[in-house]
């Protein structure tokens, strides 16, 4: 069973901006780097295609978790009513005498 995600409007269009912008320009730049390292020759001892490896794994995990967010995620909606503190509620503490 999967964990829902309590998201704002404003939280959710992040996530797909993020998305929108991992799965486009960061993996055409990744691909860019692997190629240019590929054309370097042998990839045993070659620092920059490891790298560029680790990063695409780094990127394509980041890519699944922020779909299974976006997938099993509650858009939460600003309540009318001030007086009642609920998910999405943003609350000032104040001591007494400050």
């Amino acid at each position: 069973m999967s964990q829902s995600h309590y998201l704002t409007p404003e939280g959710e269009a992040r996530l797909k901006a993020e998305l929108e912008d991992l799965k486009g320009p960061r993996r055409e730049e990744l691909a860019k780097r692997l190629r240019a390292a590929i054309q370097m020759g042998d990839l045993s001892e070659n620092a920059d295609y490891h790298k560029a490896k680790e990063d695409q794994g780094f990127l394509e995990g980041r890519i699944k978790e922020i779909e299974t967010i976006l997938r099993n995620s509650v858009i939460i909606e600003k309540s009318g009513n001030s007086d009642v503190v609920s998910i999405g509620s943003h609350v000032t503490i104040r001591e007494e005498g400050f």
